[in-house]
């Protein structure tokens, strides 16, 4: 068991502890995962691969089969840009192309040169015949050398006209005189039988030789009834060579020899306007990705089937995965690059792992209901309720998340979200640029109106103005599309201005959510923690009512200096009235809640009271947390000393030192710190060290507040404690300007009453005007009591 229970011991941590060359172990992947850079890499990837996914084209429904003259029963848009074919051009080109093409007849030299054979072959086989007559021998009958064909064709009495005409050698040379020509020139079957397309024109191909010709006019070729009806016309060319009776026989005769010698070649004309076809290039259109290829309600068309089957196609060739993977690529540059920018350029861009979640949260979120939104439009149709599809996208609220960002971090980190959800909402909605710039400068202007979001009401009217501005940009668009009066204004009117109406209603509704699940303190949870009814508030009321006297009398110089550096008024107050809450563990041990009491500090070394001092910050910060307060106050309840000295206790502690025995540490006397990183923080420092040193004043005139003011706030700033901060010194000037003014109201002049207005005068003592509490840890001369001779107790423990 043990040997198992330590094997398997030495497996887990080979695989979490990696050993280094020099014998030590890196780090567990279980705490680099805590780390917070590892934690925004992984936030980072999810995020892209998550909106990789859903921004890819390959995940949507398969488009319905119509034929056409069908009804569309829903809008279809292309996810994909397309190149589609417009067959009707294309075959009209084609069509056009084919026309061109001449037919190809056949021409076959070797009718002439037969049927001159025949001919010759006819006179001499009479030849002969009449040589056998004489002779003593009979040879074979005429028919057997003569063609069949041509005895059968002639009758008894033409025959033995043309056995007459045996011994005239004209008869063969008057028969090819007329017969050449026709044959020379072409005869076709008949005319009726031409090509369609032969009126244009035909082209003549030498069989033999393969010449070819182009014959312009081919109806002026001769059929084989026309070149008959022609050579019967020129009967009188054989009367003189011959007798009118042999010259009849012999039109017979030539009448049967002529042939047509031009055949239509069907195979080579279709073959050839095949390859013409061939040629000419598809004619394309192109469709843009988003572009709506059918209207729900429109009559499906041809070229509606075109777009549809283009698209059908794309889908079954689209890669899914190629896809995914270079919107991965895409996405994580595009996030990377504008972080790193943001970052490094934008000066309140800081962005901890909590607010990267909330980002990619409200992101995602967005891009996922607005891919739903689109998949149920697609099933319930292109037009629902009589309103267009492309009406809908202006209702969407993709404006809430700018508009929450801004609310609960702040208005760099708003911008930077705006741009990138606007990017990827116009690539999900179809690459349409004018639904970048709707959904950009509406989520600009929401996060613009509720930047001090101090009443809910706030939150209703950005809503209602970015549904205004929404109504001017969708009718800017229409009037740029050169028909602003076509159907769809006035539904998109409707929408765009429901649309901002919807995004504060949402706002409303999940902010109260955000803040409880992201730990967030927005400007109306600081109204409810400024709430005297606040369980905090009472009990430093009861418990350190000193201190809550002077957290409310900061909270008033902390606003007025906000307000006059443009910094946040209500945060810097709410803050100011938190930033002591760690003086309720010992409340007792602080000055101004002592009420006349033993001074506890009188019996404690000065490095046991300084560590008091310094624990009320962590006990601040520690009550923050555990009560809600968000890190907004939290962080300001740490950073109101910033690394300032406790000047009281580290000049006692000096006094009482033994160099021999030990070494005095400054550093020990300092608070941890940090120092103010925020205007706000700034503020509450200052007005902190000024209420109490203001404390300290006999005779607090306009002139000595304004001095005392100056003092404070020159020895913080020469200390290096606002160096962290935006403060400038112009701020640094303005904020003196407020404190003045309020500290002079509220240490206004009395009327001194005479002593007759009172019975019993009350004597005072010449200190009794002075609180007992001091000017908290800035370098201040301290007064001497005449008595004890030390410095002023008052200001013991103050801090």
């Amino acid at each position: 068991m043990n040997l198992s229970g330590t094997f398997l011991n030495k497996v887990i941590r080979s695989f979490f502890f990696h050993p280094t060359g020099n014998g030590r172990k890196d780090r567990s992947w279980l705490e680099k995962v805590k780390t917070p850079s590892f934690q925004k890499v992984i936030i980072g990837i999810g995020t892209a691969l998550i909106l990789a996914f859903l921004l890819s084209p390959s995940f949507q429904f398969r488009i319905k089969e119509y034929t056409v003259g069908d009804v569309a029963t829903k809008e279809v848009k292309s996810a994909y840009d397309l190149l589609v074919e417009d067959v009707t051009s294309t075959q009209e080109k084609r069509l056009e192309a084919e026309r061109w093409v001449f037919s190809v007849y056949d021409y076959d030299p070797a009718v002439l040169a037969d049927t001159e054979n025949r001919v010759r072959s006819l006179v001499r086989s009479l030849s002969v015949q009449q040589e056998l007559e004489k002779g003593p021998g009979q040879g074979p009958p005429l028919e057997n050398d003569l063609d069949s064909s041509l005895r059968s064709y002639l009758g008894q009495k033409e025959w033995q006209i043309l056995e007459k005409e045996n011994s005239n050698p004209s008869l063969g040379e008057a028969i090819l005189k007329l017969l050449s020509p026709p044959l020379t020139r072409g005869v076709v079957p008949d005319k009726d039988l031409l090509d369609a397309d032969a009126e244009k024109g035909i082209l003549i191909r030498n069989i033999q030789t393969r010449e070819e010709k182009r014959v312009r006019s081919p109806l002026n070729l001769l059929d084989l009834k026309e070149a008959r009806a022609k050579l019967r016309g020129q009967a009188n060319l054989l009367s003189p060579p011959l007798k009118k009776e042999s010259a009849q026989v012999a039109l017979k005769i030539i009448g049967h020899l002529l042939g047509p010698n031009l055949t239509f070649n069907k195979d080579e004309t279709e073959a050839r306007k095949a390859e013409a076809r061939e040629t000419v290039s598809p004619v394309y259109f192109q469709v843009k990705r988003g572009e709506i290829i059918l209207r729900s309600g429109d009559r499906v068309r041809e070229d509606h089937l075109a777009k549809i089957n283009a698209l059908r196609k794309a889908q079954e060739k689209s890669n899914a995965l190629s896809i995914l993977i270079g919107l991965i690529l895409l996405i994580s540059v595009a996030l990377v690059s504008l972080y790193e920018f943001s970052s490094k350029n934008i000066r309140k861009f800081s962005l901890s792992q909590k607010d990267l979640l909330l980002l990619a949260t409200t992101m995602l979120a967005t891009m996922a209901l607005l891919r739903l939104f689109q998949l149920i439009a697609d099933i319930l149709g292109g037009a629902f309720l009589s309103i267009p599809s492309s009406s809908y996208d202006f209702l969407f609220p993709i404006v809430t998340g700018a508009m929450l960002v801004r609310i609960v971090i702040n208005s760099e980190v708003a911008i930077v979200y705006a741009i990138l959800t606007s990017y990827f909402a116009s690539s999900l909605m179809g690459n349409q640029l004018f639904l970048f710039i709707f959904t950009f400068i509406g989520s600009i202007l929401g996060a613009h109106k509720v930047a001090q979001c101090e009443q809910r009401s706030i939150i209703i009217k950005a809503g209602l103005a970015v549904g205004g501005v929404n109504a001017v940009m969708i009718l800017s668009y229409h009037l740029m599309s050169g028909s602003p009066f076509r159907m769809g204004l006035f539904s998109g009117l409707i929408m765009g201005f429901l649309g901002g109406v919807f995004a504060s209603v949402l706002v409303l509704g999940l902010t109260p959510i955000i803040e409880s699940l992201f730990s967030y303190t927005t400007d109306i949870k600081l109204l409810e923690l400024a709430n005297m009814d606040n369980p905090m508030i009472k009990d430093l009321i009861l418990q350190a009512p000193g201190t809550y006297h002077h957290s409310v009398i900061v909270g008033s110089l902390v606003e007025a200096g906000a307000k006059s550096v443009s910094a946040n008024p209500l945060l810097s107050r709410v803050s100011a009235f938190y930033h002591d809450i760690g003086k309720l563990k010992k409340p007792l041990y602080f000055i101004e809640n002592a009420g006349g009491m033993e001074n506890k500090h009188d019996h404690l070394t000065p490095h046991m009271s300084s560590l008091i001092l310094l624990s009320h910050v962590k006990d601040g910060v520690e009550l923050a947390r555990e009560n809600g307060l968000g890190e907004r106050i939290a962080n300001i309840i740490q950073q109101h000393h910033g690394t300032s000295l406790i000047s009281y206790f580290y000049q006692k502690a000096k006094e009482q030192e033994n160099p021999e025995l030990e070494s005095l540490q400054e550093e020990d006397f300092r608070y941890p710190g940090p120092k103010p990183q925020t205007k706000e923080a700034g503020i509450v420092m200052l007005a902190d060290a000024v209420e109490a040193a203001s404390r300290s004043l006999t005779d607090p005139t306009p002139s000595r507040i304004r001095s005392l003011v100056q003092q404070i706030i020159s020895s913080i700033f020469l200390d290096g404690q606002l160096e962290d901060c935006e403060l400038t010194l112009k701020d640094l000037h303005n904020i003196e300007e407020s404190f003045t003014r309020i500290l002079t109201g509220i240490f206004h002049q009395r009327i001194d009453y005479s002593p007759s207005a009172s019975p019993d005068p009350i004597k005072k003592k010449p200190d009794e005007d002075r609180d007992s509490k001091s000017a908290k840890t800035v370098p201040f001369r301290l007064k001497r009591n005449k008595k004890a001779g030390s410095t002023d107790i008052g200001r013991i423990g103050s801090s």
